[in-house]
């Protein structure tokens, strides 16, 4: 009898090895997707909503989408994981959506100014370098690209929605849970309260 519960253990074990490795692929995947998708957006975006009112922009424009296709994905792999557990233990796993976090998005924005800001001051230097490099008919400045400003305001763009995408779904900031980390404490906790057949 203990031998068969070790070996029950051992198989309840190897459920949660791979639905857990599954989760991160399933959502690792879908983070690179939407950085995908959502690069060919950003530099479509207007001075005014996506590169002046950026925080704006990411709750209204990128944080929907991102909980549309990140959550259903997270309770897909519950799912499955939970079919794949009932023939080896008597354990119940459900979905278990996490709730909006209101003050995601202001501490994340609040984070990615601090690495936007170093960023731009070493863009500032590049652009000071390269400004030597111009010749300067009539003025300072006059010759530059009229674009830089836009260039490092999209820049600054691209970081935050990546940024809100990562930690969105796979590593969340200052110990709040992504929905990949959501997944892999409903797993584990399964595994642990899962009684073999």
């Amino acid at each position: 009898m203990v031998l068969m519960r070790l070996f029950g253990r051992g198989e309840i074990r190897r459920w949660r090895d791979l639905h857990v490795a599954m989760a991160r692929a399933v959502l690792q995947q879908a983070a690179a997707d939407l950085v995908e998708s959502f690069d060919a957006e950003l530099s479509e975006a207007d001075w005014r909503d996506g590169l002046i009112e950026q925080t704006r922009f990411v709750a209204v424009r990128i944080a929907p989408v991102v909980r549309q296709v990140a959550e259903p994905l997270a309770r897909r792999v519950v799912e499955e994981a939970d079919r794949a557990l009932q023939p080896i233990a008597y354990h119940h796993l459900q979905w278990q959506p996490l709730p909006v976090d209101a003050n995601l998005m202001r501490d994340m924005m609040e984070e990615l100014g601090d690495w936007a800001a170093a960023g731009g001051a070493a863009l500032t230097g590049l652009v000071r370098g390269a400004a030597t490099g111009l010749p300067i008919a009539g003025g300072l400045g006059r010759g530059l690209p009229r674009d830089w400003m836009r260039l490092r305001a999209e820049a600054r763009l691209r970081a935050k929605v990546h940024g809100y995408v990562y930690a969105t779904v796979v590593q969340g900031p200052k110990g709040r849970r992504s929905q990949l980390e959501h997944v892999i404490d409903l797993l584990q906790d399964a595994a642990r309260h899962a009684q073999p057949l």
